[in-house]
């Protein structure tokens, strides 16, 4: 996925995002939850917003934005349908520099794929992989290329959604006014 989203940024010359394991976190917590639940929103069936998933997952942001899908099989038909959106494509291309990514299957579900893409900029947030001495090892070069090969993996490998409770953080960031968006795409500046 992250692939396909730098490849459509690459279009118009912007640079590439990089994975970041809390905004996964959260995507992931939302992906299971649309999945459990059978529904597709933003917001989750515990009320959460966007902002609030990813703070609880303790990513320190700037801002935010969030695109959810449901029903697509596979990456190419998700990413097909949100860059056909200009909503959805305004976040893709936005000025972030972060990205994390979800997929969770419901066989028993009504869309059965669901999917959650969540954006981020913050100054005090890395990359996965970043070594602090500001050099990547092969280690970390290696478990980054895996990470994304498995988020591209849309075949059901379970009986059903596997859920992973995003951390929580101690300190809450501030929740900017979220602007007025289709049901299916929010962003936070």
């Amino acid at each position: 996925m992250l692939a396909a989203v730098n490849k459509q940024r690459a279009t118009k010359g912007l640079s590439a995002l990089c994975m970041n394991s809390k905004l996964h976190s959260a995507a992931q917590r939302h992906s299971d939850d649309m999945a459990i639940k059978d529904y597709m929103a933003h917001d989750g069936s515990d009320g959460s917003t966007m902002s609030q998933r990813i703070t609880q997952a303790g990513y320190d942001w700037d801002a935010v934005a969030e695109n959810v899908a449901a029903g697509q099989v596979d990456v190419d038909a998700v990413m097909v349908a949100w860059i056909n959106s200009p909503e959805h494509l305004e976040n893709i291309m936005g000025d972030y520099t972060m990205f994390g990514t979800a997929y969770s299957y419901n066989a028993n579900g009504e869309y059965k794929h669901y999917w959650t893409q969540d954006f981020g900029s913050g100054d005090a947030e890395a990359c996965d992989g970043a070594a602090t001495s500001g050099s990547t090892t092969q280690q970390d070069a290696a478990q980054n290329e895996e990470q994304v090969q498995g988020e591209a993996d849309t075949t059901p490998a379970t009986k059903g959604p596997v859920v992973t409770p995003a951390p929580t953080t101690s300190t809450p960031v501030e929740e900017t006014p979220v602007e007025e968006t289709p049901s299916d795409c929010v962003s936070n500046f």
